[in-house]
């Protein structure tokens, strides 16, 4: 159990109830044989030493500096150091994951908040391990390749635009790019002034590439609706007009629809023998749907990033 105790520190300090204010020793990341405490501005936690410098070249590193006993501040005579410019839930998601012996597992449960304070302090100190872990269940989320989106996007019910646009900012700065395409396209789908409204700590050349990324998914969904309705004057397809129109009756209401988010029959998907449209003129509609999709998936990131599918994969 953390300590009732106060620190040993100038620094403490009480209100006029003789209540303490500031950091509070953390419930369960205490251990009361641990030889360090992090320090945020909501907690203390202490830990062990060790388990950080095995984890963390960077944390190694930065203990191994030298700063003199009079200027190190305690806590009962254990050092402590200020994890300044880190959130108190990217540190307490940290040591969570550090502590805990079945992170491979857990991580399929976390919410994308903790996933992006865990991308995001986890790549700041170089614990590698827990940052292929959480990219791992991220790629899950946000995948790059065309066949696993469709179960990716049952997932994505469950996460608020806010979330995956603050996602979106920490992966740019931690520069875990192949996440990137897939949330793009998730967010394109969103009413332009939400999007917009929480990528603003993005910056302005990602913000306009994300724009114009976003007006190219429009314009794909506008040209594959054009190429349905087109006349049916090549030999492959019927050229009755009757099917041109029961094609105008199944247009969607909405005035844009993401190429992403057609079942792969397109306009047929769900229709019966008694539909009225022919059977080559279905089988084309659905090739057509087909290779569009293929061909939009396959440039996305470029669209976005400007960088290929293969180039994310080696970042």
């Amino acid at each position: 159990m953390p300590p009732k105790r106060r620190r040993t520190s100038e620094s403490s300090s009480s209100n006029d109830d003789g209540k303490r204010t500031g950091p509070q020793p953390h419930d369960k990341l205490w251990f009361d044989d641990g030889n360090i405490v992090l320090a945020t501005e909501v907690h203390l936690y202490r830990v062990y030493k060790g388990m950080l410098v095995k984890h963390s070249m960077v944390l190694n590193n930065m203990f191994e500096i030298p700063t003199g006993d009079a200027n190190t501040e305690r806590w009962e005579d254990v050092p402590m150091v200020q994890m300044v410019g880190d959130k108190d839930e990217e540190v307490s998601a940290l040591l969570e994951a550090l502590y805990d012996r079945h992170f491979q597992d857990t991580v399929c449960g976390l919410e994308l908040p903790t996933l992006s304070s865990l991308l995001s302090i986890s790549t700041k100190y170089d614990f590698n391990e827990i940052r292929a872990d959480v990219m791992k269940r991220l790629v899950t989320l946000f995948p790059n390749e065309l066949e696993q989106v469709e179960e990716a996007k049952i997932l994505w019910k469950r996460h608020l635009v806010k979330y995956v646009c603050e996602l979106v900012v920490v992966a740019h700065r931690c520069e875990a790019l192949l996440i990137l395409p897939a949330m793009y396209y998730r967010l394109s789908g969103c009413p332009l002034e939400v999007a917009f409204r929480y990528l603003q700590d993005l910056p302005e050349d990602r913000l306009t590439s994300f724009l114009l990324g976003r007006e190219w998914l429009r314009d794909i969904s506008h040209d594959l609706k054009r190429i349905s309705l087109r006349p049916k004057q090549t030999a492959k397809i019927c050229r009755h007009p009757e099917c041109l129109e029961r094609f105008l009756a199944l247009l969607p209401d909405q005035p844009f629809q993401i190429i992403f988010d057609l079942y792969n029959g397109g306009l047929m998907a769900g229709l019966d023998v008694h539909s009225g449209i022919c059977k080559v003129c279905e089988q084309e509609h659905i090739q057509i749907v087909k290779w569009t999709k293929e061909a939009a998936w396959e440039i996305l990131p470029e669209q976005f990033l400007d960088k290929s599918w293969e180039e994310l994969r080696q970042t």
